[in-house]
């Protein structure tokens, strides 16, 4: 019986991995927004610095988004939060394409901030429950979906872009949102939780004490490991936004061609998707006090990297540094998703998870405050300066972290050992 069972889970938990990464896919293209920049601008009449700051805004409602979903799925279940998201980022794109003509705040209000909620909801719900599905692969699983979520700019991204160029932004922007919604509504009739016993039945070597896991005790917020966790990925996280939102026109800065600058922001997508699944096995062969250290290393050659490139106008170290950036961003999450299962457990997944995500929210303004530190955005020397000193900060920073979480591992291996005792 036992075998069957596993046998059972192991065929769902493959279904939903490929319908969740497909959903995230889609949903993904909130992040293809440097690409639709610049023709938001020529086909809205909108002005480019005002147009750049719905990035930021996106970001922001799709971390409250994320917290926001938490709360929906504890009443919704995981149906009802998914169609949530569906109808938000319909309302997002098709709104941004029916009102956008002339008018920023249409922008803001449908792309960044229907847009990002829709995004943030359902991708906490999407990550949080397929990855409940993988106890013994969790850094797999989440480095699968969070690549689906990652290559969304480079697979719909440039081929919704040059779409447009035909049959209109605004016509593409409505079609997108109508076949994301569509597709995740049709997720939401299939994915569902696993069985309690999921954990015992596929990693019996972490079922011990009877399903009782004393990280479930732990409130995130009152942990400081948590903020050190925090640091770091905020960090990290500013860096690849610091390149993500304005990669085209920083390639273009350094010789090269507007056609090929614009492919680089696939290219780096790519990078960011590939990221995440590498990371993710990284993270089940080691831990996470090795994965957040490479990941930091990665970001430190980035910034090097592009300084150089910046410094010389030698185009390739752009190149490199831009797909190390992607790389380590799209590390970010992976940790975030493993971090908060494997620190605070299953209980409170979801509302951990959006937890750990809200540290975009403080890498978007650490990126708002380092450009104002150097003067504004358009000192992009100064920029990755401000940067890479940053990421030294953020590797360093892995030292007290890991020294934290080896005292947690042992506590909670501790009140693991008590609790088997007394049992």
């Amino acid at each position: 019986m036992q075998d069957q069972a596993v046998a059972q889970i192991k065929r769902k938990r493959a279904v939903y991995l490929v319908l969740s990464t497909l959903s995230l896919l889609f949903l993904g293209l909130i992040y293809a927004f440097s690409m639709f920049a610049a023709p938001l601008c020529a086909t809205f009449g909108l002005e480019k610095d005002a147009v750049g700051l719905t990035f930021n805004i996106m970001m922001i409602a799709f971390c409250v988004g994320a917290v926001i979903g938490s709360q929906i799925e504890g009443r919704l279940g995981v149906r009802g939060t998914l169609v949530v998201s569906a109808t938000m980022f319909l309302v997002g794109f098709a709104g941004t394409g029916l009102l956008g003509y002339g008018s920023i705040g249409a922008v803001y209000g449908f792309y960044g901030v229907c847009g990002g909620l829709g995004v943030g909801i359902g991708y906490n719900t999407v990550i949080a429950t397929t990855n409940v599905w993988f106890p013994d692969k969790v850094g797999f699983s989440s480095g699968v979906l969070m690549m689906g979520f990652g290559l969304s700019s480079l697979i719909f991204g440039t081929l919704s872009v040059n779409i447009a160029a035909t049959v209109g932004l605004g016509t593409v922007l409505i079609a997108l949102g109508a076949i994301t919604a569509v597709i995740v509504v049709v997720l939401s009739l299939v994915l569902q939780r696993p069985p309690a016993n999921v954990v015992e039945l596929m990693a019996p070597e972490k079922a011990a004490g009877a399903g009782y896991d004393p990280g479930e005790e732990d409130k995130a917020l009152k942990t400081p490991t948590f903020y050190l966790y925090w640091i770091w990925a905020v960090i990290v996280i500013a860096i690849g936004l610091a390149t993500i939102g304005n990669c085209a026109s920083d390639a273009q800065m350094v010789g090269l061609d507007a056609a090929f600058a614009t492919l680089l922001v696939g290219f780096v997508s790519t990078f960011n998707g590939v990221g995440r699944v590498i990371v993710g096995m990284i993270y089940d062969k080691t831990n996470v006090k090795v994965t957040m250290l490479i990941d930091g290393l990665v970001a430190v050659a980035a910034t090097v990297c592009i300084i150089g490139a910046f410094v010389t106008d030698i185009s390739v170290l752009y190149i490199v540094g831009a797909f190390c950036c992607g790389f380590c961003y799209g590390g970010v999450p992976v940790v975030a998703s493993a971090f908060a299962r494997q620190r605070f457990g299953a209980k409170e997944y979801p509302l951990n998870l959006s937890l750990a995500n809200f540290a975009i929210v403080f890498g978007s303004l650490l990126n708002v405050v380092a450009q104002s530190a150097v003067g504004g955005g358009a000192n992009r020397l100064g920029v990755f300066a401000v940067m890479a000193a940053l990421s030294v900060i953020a590797v360093l920073d892995v030292i007290p972290f890991s020294k934290r979480w080896s005292a947690d591992m042992k506590m909670l291996e501790g009140k693991l050992a008590a609790h088997e005792a007394r049992s």
